[in-house]
Parts: C-alpha cells; structure tokens; sequence
C-alpha cells in the first residue's frame, strides 16, 4: 500500500515539475516579446501588431471622449466662439466661397470680423470634410486624422529606438492620454488637436541633435510648422519656436540652425502671421498666470479633480485660470516613468548610442517659464510672436513631451542592456497596467458629455455664422503678400534642400 501511495507522489512531482516548467518557460517567453525591441524575434511582428491595437483602442478612447461627435455647443469655448467659427466654414465650404468676413466679431473675440486675422483659427485642408460632416463629428474625424498621424510619428519614434510593446506603450498613452491635451480638447479648444502632431517635432529635433541640420532639416521643421500654424494650433506654433531656440542655447553649434529655422518659419508662415497683424494692439495679450507654485505643477501631473463646476473653476487672487489650463494629469506611474527615466536616471547615463542630454535645459527651461509669472516680464517686452503667450502653464507640456520619450529611450536602452531582472520586468507590467487604470479614470471625467457638469449654458445659434465677406483692401492685400511670400519661401527651401541633397549624394553614373 505504501508502495502505491509513492508511486502516486512521484507521479505527482513529475506532473508539477513539468506544470512549472511549462509555466517559466510561458514567463519567459511572454516576458521576451513584451519586452524585446521591434527588430527582434518575436518582437519583430508583435510590436507592429500590438502598435496597430494601441492605436486602434486609442482611437475608440477619443471618439468616446468627444461623445461620437454628439457635441452640445452651449457650453464653454464651444458656444464661445468654436462653434460659430465651425459653422461659419461649413458655410463657407458647402457654398464655395472664401472664409474671409464672419458677420460679426463676437466669435472672434470681438477683435474684427476678419476669420484669418485670428491667429488659432482652422484653415487646415480637412476642413473642407464639413461639406458633408455636421461640426460635431467633424470634430472627432478632424481629431482623429490628426491622431493617426500622431501615432505614426510614434510608430517612427518606436522603430529608431527599437521600442518593445511595454516601452511603446508607455509612451504612446501618456503622449496621448495626458490631462493637457484632452482637456484642452474637451472645453472647446479643437485646434489645440495639433498638438497630436507633435511626434513628428521631436523626430526632428533627435535629427538636429544627432548631425548638424542643414537645408534639408531648415525646410521640414518650417513645413511642420506651417501644418500646424494651419489647425490654428498657433501657441503651440510659438512655443516650438521659443523650444527651438532654448534648444539653440543649449548646444553652441546649433544656434545659427535654430536662427535660421526661426526665421524661416517666419516667412514661410506668412500667409497666416501677415493677416493677423492688422489687428496689432486690439489682442488681449496681458499676461494671466501660470502655476502657483511648483508644487501645484508637480500636483498637476497627479491630482484626478472632478469634471464639476465647483471643481474646475478656481478664480483665487494668485491665479484665474481654470483647471484645463492647469491639468496634465499622468497619474503617479507615469510620473515616475518620466522623471525615473526621463530625467533622473538619464543624467546617470554613460551607456552607448547618441546623448540627448542637450534636451534636458530646453524642458527644464520650459518648466521653469510654466511656474509663477516668470515668463511676465517677456510678456510685456512686446516682442511678436512672444507677446502673444499670456497662460504660462501650456509651456510644460513641451518639456512633458520630450522628458517621455526620453524616458522611452533610456528604458529601452536598460532592457537591451540587461539590466532589468524578471521581477523588475514584472513589476513594469503591473505598472503599465495601473497607468492604464489611472487615464481611463481620467478619461471618464473629463467627457464632453460632462459639459453641463462643469459648465452653465449660453444662448447659441450658429445659424447666425455664415459667410460674410465684403470690400477690405488691407485684409486682402495681407492674406495675398501672405501667400506669396509663403510660396517662394517654401520653393526657396526646397530648392537648397535639393540642391543639398545632390550634392552630398554619390552620382548614379560613376556607378
């Protein structure tokens, strides 16, 4: 009898013994291809595959933020001004006239009746959609194009740095997810969706860090920034610019690159700077704030406040902003994801591949020009273009982008390094999970759906936006020199980039 009950427990070993093995070797392989970069066995086709379903369910997320499109335009920026301006292009676009003259200045700030003498007006390509799309879902198809186009500058983020679907992933829901951008996007700021294309920017900026830019370069980053001037995503158009230049100051060798992209993006953005110029002195420019204090910026990042009226609106002496221009919610994982890779552990860095070490005084520069009235004084000086910032907190997301995938690079580099153990491998899922839980409590609140929570209702009729263009000879005369400097600035550039590109590359005929 004996004899039979070992003969059971050995059994019983083996059977738990493979059971085990069975389920390290799982461990193991399910730690490799979430972990291995994108050139790599598995990783190879799982980073491309897991890289499509992140963009999709992303995808879905802001369709489910912006309520598919059921937007009820009485609340916020939305009866402000947004959906006037949108109804007045649909008009314009369904009747094939020019968007010139709305018929009053009251959707334009009250400043002039002049729609392109707004600098953060829409007149991007898409918009002719509203032939066919009501403004409500043409806000989430417009967010959603620029979305995909987002997430494919992430896409080449992730295949330079051979990004593992844990790394990706990280970055691409902060990126995409964080307070700033959908609560911006929620209360009406839809031309703030031009941030989506921010990706791109930073490739850009790893391009001019790893070899000196030269034409080539100088023409991309000013066509960039044209595109986004044109989603009317004009403060991010200025913020770019003042990023460039930090970036100019930080390394030696690139400050005249920097000069000349600024300059250049000057000219080449003609057609959208010359017609607002007309109106120079009639911009409410007076500085508003920033954030209180360090503090609050840090809190920002992981303080979940309710989408409610009592909430939202803080109106207290130091400062009146409300808290979308506040919010840029993470959540503490990716907080420390950010600081922990992106800044902390990156000054440590000694390891192989290029240093973009330079980055870290441009977002530390940002960060401190967030905080307080420190960016005040150059408010007032009346410089163009610098003048025009007077919410001071926008500036951090800037260093919030580049400290991410700068976070996303460094981690990257311990995993290929090895330096990360299997229980530090495990705790980064858990961790990449809990980031997951903390957006979509995020998400959940800030919902246009949510608008009469946090908003008391106007009096709307967007019937009343219709084309109105009439006799103006200045406007005129500035939206066609616009043009036409815009023009030749773009052939001037892609004429020295051509000519730079074959002069550097080999001739096919000596081959």
């Amino acid at each position: 009898m004996s004899e039979h009950v070992g003969e059971a427990g050995n059994r019983i070993d083996v059977v738990l013994d493979r059971l085990w093995r069975l389920i390290a070797r799982l461990a193991n392989w399910s730690s490799s291809i979430l972990f291995e970069g994108a050139d790599q066995g598995p990783g190879a086709w799982l980073q491309p595959a897991w890289g499509l379903l992140l963009t999709g369910a992303g995808g879905l997320l802001w369709a489910y933020i912006l309520n598919w499109g059921r937007i009820n335009f009485l609340y916020s920026d939305w009866a402000e001004g947004m959906g006037h301006r949108l109804a007045f292009l649909q008009d314009a676009v369904r009747t094939g006239q020019l968007p010139l003259n709305m018929p009053d200045p009251s959707a334009l700030r009250n400043i002039t009746d002049r729609y392109l003498s707004i600098p953060d007006t829409i007149i991007s390509p898409q918009v002719l959609l509203l032939k066919v799309l009501d403004p409500g879902p043409f806000v989430v198809v417009n967010t959603l194009l620029l979305y995909a186009l987002g997430a494919w500058g992430l896409w080449r983020l992730a295949r330079k740095f051979r990004w593992s679907p844990v790394t990706f992933s990280f970055v691409f829901l902060i990126f995409n997810f964080n307070g700033h951008i959908t609560d911006h996007i929620v209360v009406g700021h839809i031309h703030w969706a031009g941030y989506l294309l921010l990706p791109w920017f930073v490739l850009l900026i790893l391009e001019a860090l790893e070899r000196r830019p030269g034409w080539r370069w100088t023409f991309q980053v000013d066509l960039f920034l044209l595109l986004l001037f044109l989603q009317g995503a004009f403060h991010l158009f200025v913020m770019a610019l003042i990023f460039l230049g930090l970036l100019g100051l930080a390394r030696r060798d690139l400050f005249a690159p920097m000069v000349k992209a600024g300059f250049f993006a000057g000219l080449v953005c003609a057609v959208r700077i010359l017609p607002p110029a007309l109106e120079v002195g009639r911009f409410d420019s007076a500085f508003l704030s920033g954030f209180d204090s360090a503090f609050q910026l840090l809190s920002s990042t992981v303080d979940l406040k309710l989408a409610e009226h009592s909430q939202i609106f803080r109106n207290t002496p130091l400062n009146p902003l409300g808290w979308w221009e506040l919010d840029h919610y993470i959540g503490l994982v990716g907080l420390l994801f950010v600081v922990g890779f992106g800044v902390t552990i990156w000054l440590r860095e000694n390891g192989p591949g290029p240093s973009y070490r330079a980055l870290i005084l441009p977002s530390l520069a940002m960060t401190v020009l967030s905080i307080g009235r420190i960016y005040e004084p150059i408010n007032r000086l009346g410089i163009p273009l610098l003048s025009s910032q007077r919410v001071s907190t926008r500036f951090f997301v800037f260093a919030l982008i580049v400290l991410t995938v700068l976070a996303g690079v460094h981690l990257q580099r311990l995993i290929e390094a090895g330096k990360l153990s299997k229980w530090a491998r495990l705790g980064m899922v858990g961790a990449l999970l809990v980031l997951v839980n903390d957006l979509w409590q995020h998400e959940k609140l800030w919902r246009v759906a949510h608008l009469p929570d946090m908003f008391n209702a106007r009096d709307v009729n967007l019937s009343l936006a219709y084309v109105a263009n009439h006799p103006d000879p200045p406007y005129a005369a500035a939206l066609i020199a616009g043009a036409l400097i815009t023009v030749l600035s773009l052939g001037f550039l892609g004429w020295m980039a051509y000519r730079e590109r074959t002069a550097t590359t080999p001739s096919e005929t000596h081959a």
